[in-house]
């Protein structure tokens, strides 16, 4: 009989994943154990144990009855698709006159509009607050969406034009022979090849405006126009003491969308990491 091999390095390295997976889902493990209880039964016993009424219904109907956690969320929802189609579109244009074009300057409009991303979101609230308050932006949908777009085109673009870079020139050319024009080469060739990244884009820049609390709480005043990070924060501080499985449920539903969302389009995240860390 011949013996088997076991790999003592790869048997470890297996073993720590697994106990960090574990480590990662136990507070998971209690947020949603917590959120099956009332009240009374958080209080009263342990916070392992398990709930003696499922309270679960309860808890989410409370939530859409007596929160604005269901408003901002739509707001979130609202702010998250449209701004990231926006940015997507007008980062994709850019990049390809940039990539594709070969206009005069290019690298340097690159760098510009890359530069963006050097600097951290705090040093611009103060500028930005007061600008929005001389032009009547503040605590508007049309001042949110704005500042999303403008946040997240320099990323879009550093990915779009490395990708870009990558396509071969053969498409463009043989486009160019039947007849295209530039906008139709961007159209009808350089779009449709580039799936991958317009999936990545949509799905990191959805979910950093999703989780966006500073520049809500900065431009906006009212649970009218400010996202959910924003409410769930007002949920948590309010509600921690007099109402916990209420907080954790609506932390729950507020990280639904981008769970489903990474777990739906997961293979084009890793294509995603495999465009930004390859840099082509």
């Amino acid at each position: 009989m011949h013996r088997i091999k076991i790999n003592k390095a790869k048997v470890a390295l297996f073993l720590v994943v697994v106990a960090l997976c574990v480590l990662w889902l136990v507070p998971l493990y209690f947020i949603i154990l917590t959120s099956l209880k009332t009240h009374v039964d958080y209080i009263t016993y342990p916070f392992w144990s398990f709930p003696k009424d499922f309270a679960l219904i309860k808890n989410i109907k409370y939530i859409i009855s007596e929160t604005y956690l269901v408003k901002t969320f739509l707001n979130s929802l609202f702010y998250a698709t449209v701004a990231s189609a926006i940015s997507i579109f007008l980062s994709s244009l850019a990049s390809y006159g940039i990539a594709k074009l070969k206009l005069k300057g290019s690298f340097t409009i690159f760098i510009i509009i890359w530069s963006g991303m050097i600097f951290p979101i705090q040093i611009y609230l103060i500028p930005l607050y007061k600008a929005y308050l001389m032009t009547n932006l503040y605590n508007t949908y049309m001042g949110m969406l704005l500042i999303y777009v403008a946040i997240t085109i320099p990323f879009c673009v550093f990915v779009f034009r490395n990708y870009f870079l990558s396509l071969p020139e053969d498409f463009q050319e043989a486009a160019k022979i039947d007849g295209c024009n530039r906008f139709q080469i961007y159209l009808r060739m350089i779009i449709p090849n580039s799936l991958s990244p317009i999936v990545v884009l949509f799905l990191f820049q959805g979910s950093f405006i999703w989780n966006d609390l500073v520049l809500g709480m900065t431009l906006s005043s009212t649970q009218d126009v400010r996202p959910v990070m924003q409410s769930l924060a007002s949920l948590s501080s309010f509600y921690s003491a007099r109402n916990t499985p209420v907080v954790m449920v609506g932390s729950l539903l507020v990280s639904l969308p981008i769970i489903i969302l990474y777990f739906s389009l997961q293979k084009y995240f890793i294509q995603g990491l495999s465009i930004q860390a390859s840099g082509e």
